[in-house]
């Protein structure tokens, strides 16, 4: 008889245990997450898993697993389970595997992820910690994969996410204005300068056409100014010429005093008027 009660004791706390076991998923699907979007994706996400679990009859997976679900969702800081709290992984050939998908998550973390790509982040996690359980058990080989690949997939899009972008580039001026002296077509030093930056740029996008269109004053007759504007179109080109642009690609035109950059009387010596325009098309 004593033998009979002691395995009815035995079966009866056995019982118990399996009763009281996968109860965590009650309480986590009652819990409605907040906090920052990577804590409720990762809430979200555990509570996925620990539901698959539970309906595989695992148990003691699902309460681990909606028992993160519940702290992530309080806003707790959740780490990814480690190698050594699955002794099935520390001692078999996957260690060195797990080992370094977990280095690559803790990482992206701790570079930013969970702000930058927060559902990417936390899937990564939530699949890591069913990549390692599913290992861990290595009972499931088409699950064990399919974690694996999970992991994978969502790592690779934080990794990307975090990836510095590069720097737009400088977008390049369209028009130039240099100026010349009164009754001059000699180029200045800075408006040499200005040429030499222009024919720079205009070299860094092929096929650029150029056009420097002449400008004078007011001061001088209207016949004069208009071949006065011409030889600055003229200087502005040769100018271009020296800085290793081809002469086929500048165009050049003469305007005289017809469209002045400063409204004034005949006869006025307006500095601003007496230009020329480096326009690129």
């Amino acid at each position: 008889m004593k033998g009979f009660w002691k395995f009815s004791v035995i079966a009866l706390a056995a019982v118990t245990i399996s009763a009281c076991a996968g109860t965590e998923l009650q309480d986590a699907r009652k819990m409605q997450p907040s906090g920052s979007p990577y804590n409720v994706e990762l809430s979200r996400g555990y509570l996925e898993i620990a539901g698959d679990e539970h309906g595989e009859g695992d148990y003691r997976a699902s309460d681990h697993f909606a028992k993160k679900s519940m702290q992530a969702g309080k806003g707790m800081s959740v780490a990814p389970d480690t190698i050594k709290s699955r002794s099935g992984v520390a001692k078999g050939a996957k260690a060195g595997e797990l080992s370094a998908a977990r280095q690559r998550l803790v990482t992206a973390q701790d570079r930013g992820g969970a702000a930058v790509a927060p559902s990417d982040t936390a899937r990564a996690q939530v699949m890591f910690d069913c990549w390692i359980q599913e290992q861990d058990e290595n009972r499931q080989p088409d699950d064990i994969r399919a974690c694996r690949d999970a992991f994978l997939e969502a790592i690779g899009h934080v990794e990307l996410a975090l990836t510095p972008k590069p720097a737009p580039a400088a977008r390049i001026p369209a028009n130039y204005l240099v100026f010349f002296d009164w009754n001059s077509d000699v180029l200045t030093p800075e408006a040499a300068d200005i040429v030499a930056t222009a024919a720079a740029n205009a070299m860094k996008k092929a096929g650029t056409r150029i056009a420097a269109v002449g400008h004078t004053d007011r001061s001088g007759s209207p016949a004069y100014n208009q071949g006065l504007s011409v030889r600055r179109a003229e200087a502005v080109k040769t100018s271009f010429e020296a800085n290793g642009i081809a002469a086929g690609d500048v165009g050049v035109e003469g305007m005289g005093e017809l469209e002045n950059l400063v409204p004034t009387d005949d006869g006025v010596r307006e500095p601003q008027n007496r230009r020329v325009e480096i326009i690129f098309d």
